[in-house]
C-alpha cells in the first residue's frame, strides 16, 4: 500500500471540511494513540507534515538520531520513520513526532506497549528432603502480569493451611512425607488475554541415604590371586549412586577406577588381588537429597614364602650343625622340619633327633608380611642325621616347601642296606665276593686274609693281590651323592677236589679314609647239590599226571635251575625230561602219555649251578577211562558277526576215550553291568526259555558256527565234550555279537561287481526304450 496517498487524503481532509490550507501538521501512523508490539517483533512509525516540512522522533523527550542499529532513523521522501527492530521490554514507552516549517509547528505522541508472553521459569521436576518442609517452585513470568493458583492433579484447589503455605509463586509443603510425592498443578491465566495454562510440576520426595552397615568383602578373608567382590548397601529414595575410594600408603586417600565398580549395585570387584590391594576402602551412596559415607578394612591373606634356607654340606661326625629356614606370610607363617629320605648312609641306627629352636623375628603390629624362623640345631652330628630335610612353612592360605641337605663326614662302617657276608663256591665256579662300606670322605677298599695263627690280629693280616686264583679286588665303585663304596673280589676255584678246600674260609675287606678305618669279615663257602625235592601229586587223569616240586633253600645264592624227573613202569624206564625250575616258587608241570588204570614210578631231582641232587621218587596211579576233563573256549567274547558266532576250543583231555562229539548250548541273555569288559559281565537273566543246542560230531574239529543271532546282543555259550564214559563239565563263556557285520574285501568287490552290472544293464534298458520311441 502507498503510503504517500494515504497522508495525502489526511492532510487534504481539513481543507476539504474548510480547514485553513495554511496551517502546519503532523502525523503519525498508524493513526493511533496506544500501539501493541510483541516481544522480539519489528515495529515501525512514520511521521510525515502538511505542508512538507522539518520532522524529529523522540522518546521519552530525548531525541533519536541514530541511522544504525537496532532503533535508528530512516528517510525516505517528505517521511520519517523510526524503525524498531527485534521489540525489547524497555522500549515501551511515548514516541514523539515533533515538525517544523518557518515559524509554525507542530507535534503528535504514540504510546509504544510491548506485550511479554507469558513464561513458566520453574523446573516441571522438582524435589524436597522428607521430614523437611519443602518448596515447590512456580516463577511466571509476562506482560501483563499473569495470575496463578495451585491445584491438585485432579483439578481441585490447594487450601492455604497448615499443611500447604502459599506464597507468589511458591506452595510450602510442611514436614515433607512419602504421600507428598506427587504431581501438582500450577494454574496460570491471563485476564486481559484470556491466556490459560496448566503446568504440572512432578514433585519427588528424597530420602537421603542411610549405610546401616560396614561394606563387606566376599570372600572375607580372600588370599593373593583372588577375586574380591566387596558390597556397600545403602537406603534412599531414590536409589542411590555408589563411589569407592581406596586409602593408599603413599598418596593418601583415591578414587577407584570406575571400571571395577558397578555404580548402580554398590559392587567394587577386584581381581587378582595382590599385598598393594590391602587398604581401607571408602563407600560413598548419593542420590539428589545427600550423600552417607561408611569404611571397612581389606585384609589380603598372603601364602608363606622361604625367603632364607641354608645347606650344611660337611659337617664332621660329633660337631654342632644348624639348618635355618626362615619365612614370610599374612597371617604369619608356621613352619615344621621334616627329614625325607635320608642319604644312603647306610646305617639302620634311628636318627638322633635334633633340637627345633624358634626365631624371634622384629615383626612391626601394623606390618602386612610377618616373619617366623626355625632352626634345626645338631649338638653332635652322627651319620644317621645326614639326608635331606624339608622346611614346610604354612598359615590358612597356603604352604611352601623347600629343602636343604646335611652332609657329614666320618669315617668307614658296613651297616649299609648290602648285608650280605656269607658266599658260596664249588669247582668250575668262580665266587663273587662283595662288599660295601659308607664313609665321608670316599673310603677306599682292600681285600686281606687273616693269619692262620693268629687270626683276630690285623697287623698279621696278608694283602690279596691279583694273582690266580685271585682277580682282584675289582676297581671301586663309588656313589658320591650316597657315600657308598663297593668292591668285589673274585675267586676262581678249578675244581671240588681237596686241593681247592684253602680258598674257602674267612676273607677280610678293609675300608678305609681320612677319619678313620673299620674291617669287614666276609665267609666264603663251600657249596653242595640240591637237597632231594618236596613232589607233590597236583592232579591225576586217566592219560596224565600233574605233579608239583619244591626244594628247600640251603645255600644263599645256590639256586636250582631245572628238575629232571624220569617215568618207569615195572622198574622199565619209560621216558625222561628236564622242567626249567621257576624261581621262587613251586614248578608244575605234567607228565602225559599215560595209560588208564597203570601205576607208575617218578624219580625227581633237583639240579643248580654246583650239581645235580638225589632223586625223590613217587608212585602214582592213573585211573580207569573217564568222561573228558573240562575244556577251553578260546574265542573272543566280541564277535566280528552281527547274526552268527564262531566259537573256538581248544582240545580237552579225553579221559582215556576217544571224544565222540561236542555239545553246544546258548541263550539270549541280559547282563548285570552295561561294561565294555567282559571279564565283568554276568548274566542278570535269559531272555529266552531255554537253551538251543548244536552237535558236532566231528572229534578232530575244534570250532562250530552258531547261526541266525540277535544283533548287538548277549548271549550264554555252554559247549561240553562227551566220549563213551559220559560228558565233561560244561565251559561257560559270555558273548556279544557286533551291531553290524564286518565285510570282507571279497564281499565287498562282489557287491560292487553287482552294482556296476546293474548299472550297465539300465543304461541299455534306457537306450533300447529311446529307440523304441523314435520308431514309433
Amino acid at each position: 500500500m502507498d503510503f504517500h496517498y494515504i497522508f495525502l487524503s489526511v492532510l487534504l481532509l481539513p481543507i476539504c471540511i474548510g480547514q485553513d490550507p495554511t496551517d502546519f501538521k503532523v502525523q503519525i501512523m498508524p493513526v493511533v494513540s496506544v500501539l501493541n508490539a510483541n516481544l522480539n517483533e519489528g515495529k515501525g512509525l512514520t511521521c510525515s507534515s502538511v505542508p512538507p516540512g522539518d520532522l524529529e522522533w523522540f522518546f521519552q523527550d530525548a531525541k533519536i538520531t541514530s541511522t544504525t542499529g537496532r532503533v535508528k532513523i530512516e528517510t525516505s521522501g517528505n517521511f520519517l520513520r523510526l524503525r524498531i527492530g527485534d521489540v525489547q521490554e524497555t522500549d515501551a514507552g511515548v514516541y514523539k513526532c515533533r515538525g517544523s516549517k518557518g515559524d509554525k509547528s507542530d507535534e503528535r505522541t504514540i504510546n509504544l506497549e510491548v506485550s511479554i508472553p507469558v513464561k513458566v521459569l520453574s523446573k516441571p521436576d522438582q524435589f524436597g528432603i522428607i521430614d523437611q518442609d519443602g518448596a515447590v517452585e512456580c516463577d511466571v513470568v509476562g506482560k501483563p502480569v499473569p495470575t496463578l493458583t495451585w491445584k491438585f492433579l485432579n483439578g481441585s484447589d490447594i487450601p492455604n493451611s497448615d499443611k500447604y503455605v502459599i506464597s507468589p509463586n511458591r506452595l510450602t509443603i510442611k514436614k515433607l512425607t512419602i504421600e507428598d510425592a506427587q504431581t501438582y498443578n500450577c494454574y496460570v491465566y491471563v485476564l486481559s488475554t484470556g491466556h490459560l495454562e496448566d503446568f504440572l510440576i512432578n514433585y519427588e520426595v528424597v530420602k537421603p541415604p542411610v549405610i546401616s552397615l560396614l561394606p563387606t568383602f566376599d570372600p572375607p578373608n580372600p588370599k593373593v590371586g583372588d577375586t574380591v567382590v566387596i558390597k556397600c548397601l545403602a537406603d534412599g529414595r531414590p536409589n542411590p549412586e555408589y563411589t569407592f575410594f581406596k586409602s593408599d600408603r603413599d598418596k593418601g586417600e583415591v578414587p577407584v577406577s570406575e571400571d571395577k565398580v558397578n555404580k548402580a549395585n554398590g559392587i567394587l570387584t577386584l581381581t587378582d588381588v595382590q599385598r598393594e590391594d590391602e587398604a581401607t576402602y571408602r563407600c560413598v551412596a548419593s542420590n539428589k537429597g545427600g550423600s552417607d559415607t561408611k569404611s571397612n578394612t581389606l585384609d589380603v591373606l598372603i601364602p608363606p614364602v622361604i625367603t632364607d634356607i641354608n645347606d650344611v654340606p660337611n659337617a664332621f661326625e660329633n660337631t654342632e650343625a644348624k639348618l635355618k629356614c626362615v619365612a614370610e606370610g599374612d597371617p604369619m607363617p608356621d613352619i615344621e622340619w621334616k627329614k625325607l629320605e635320608p642319604l644312603s648312609t647306610g646305617s639302620q641306627a634311628k636318627d638322633i633327633q635334633p633340637q627345633e629352636i624358634k626365631g624371634d623375628m622384629d615383626n612391626l603390629p601394623n606390618a602386612i608380611i610377618k616373619t617366623q624362623s626355625k632352626t634345626l640345631l645338631f649338638s653332635k652330628v652322627v651319620p644317621e642325621n645326614a639326608g635331606t630335610y624339608q622346611c614346610t612353612a604354612f598359615n590358612s592360605v597356603g604352604s611352601v616347601s623347600k629343602t636343604a641337605k646335611l652332609g657329614v663326614q666320618y669315617k668307614p662302617h658296613f651297616n649299609t642296606d648290602f648285608k650280605q657276608t656269607e658266599f658260596w663256591g664249588w669247582g668250575g665256579h668262580r665266587a663273587n665276593l662283595t662288599c660295601q662300606a659308607s664313609a665321608n670322605n670316599k673310603a677306599e677298599l682292600s681285600w686281606f686274609r687273616p693269619d692262620s695263627e693268629f687270626p683276630d690280629d690285623r697287623s698279621k693280616d696278608k694283602p690279596i693281590t691279583s694273582i690266580y686264583p685271585f682277580e682282584g679286588p675289582l676297581p671301586n665303585t663309588v656313589n658320591s651323592d650316597s657315600y657308598l663304596t663297593s668292591s668285589s673280589l673274585l675267586v676262581n676255584i678249578a675244581n671240588n677236589d681237596a686241593t681247592n678246600d684253602y680258598l674257602y674260609g674267612d676273607y677280610l675287606c678293609k675300608a678305609t679314609n681320612s677319619l678313620g678305618d673299620n674291617v669287614l669279615k666276609i665267609q666264603l663257602r663251600k657249596a653242595s647239590p640240591p637237597n632231594q625235592p618236596i613232589v607233590k601229586i597236583v592232579d591225576t587223569f586217566s592219560t596224565s599226571v600233574k605233579l608239583g616240586v619244591t626244594t628247600v633253600e640251603q645255600q644263599a645264592g645256590v639256586e636250582v635251575t631245572e628238575y629232571h624227573y624220569a617215568l618207569k613202569q615195572n622198574g622199565q624206564a619209560q621216558s625222561e625230561d628236564v622242567v626249567k625250575a621257576n624261581s621262587g616258587g613251586e614248578t608244575q608241570f605234567s607228565v602225559t602219555n599215560l595209560q588208564p588204570g597203570t601205576s607208575y614210578t617218578i624219580d625227581v631231582q633237583a639240579k643248580s649251578p654246583v650239581g645235580l641232587g638225589s632223586a625223590k621218587s613217587i608212585i602214582v596211579k592213573t585211573p580207569d577211562v573217564s568222561r573228558p576233563e573240562k575244556l577251553t573256549i578260546e574265542s573272543p567274547p566280541l564277535g566280528e558277526s552281527s547274526n552268527s558266532y564262531t566259537v573256538r576250543w581248544a582240545t580237552p583231555v579225553d579221559g582215556g576215550s576217544v571224544i565222540t562229539k561236542y555239545i553246544i548250548k546258548y541263550r539270549k541273555c541280559e547282563i548285570t553291568e552295561m561294561t565294555t569288559d567282559p571279564k565283568k559281565w554276568t548274566v542278570k537273566q535269559y531272555l529266552a526259555n531255554e537253551n538251543s543246542v548244536i552237535e558236532s560230531t566231528q572229534s578232530s574239529t575244534q570250532e562250530v558256527t552258531i547261526p541266525n543271532l540277535d544283533s548287538d546282543s548277549y548271549y550264554d555259550i555252554r559247549v561240553t565234550a562227551v566220549n563213551d564214559k559220559g560228558e565233561s563239565d560244561p565251559e561257560s563263556k559270555i558273548i556279544k555279537t557286533s551291531s553290524q557285520t564286518k565285510m570282507s574285501s571279497g564281499a565287498a568287490g562282489a557287491v560292487e561287481s553287482e552294482a556296476a552290472y546293474l548299472t550297465v544293464a539300465n543304461i541299455f534298458l534306457l537306450l533300447v526304450m529311446a529307440c523304441l520311441s523314435a520308431l514309433w
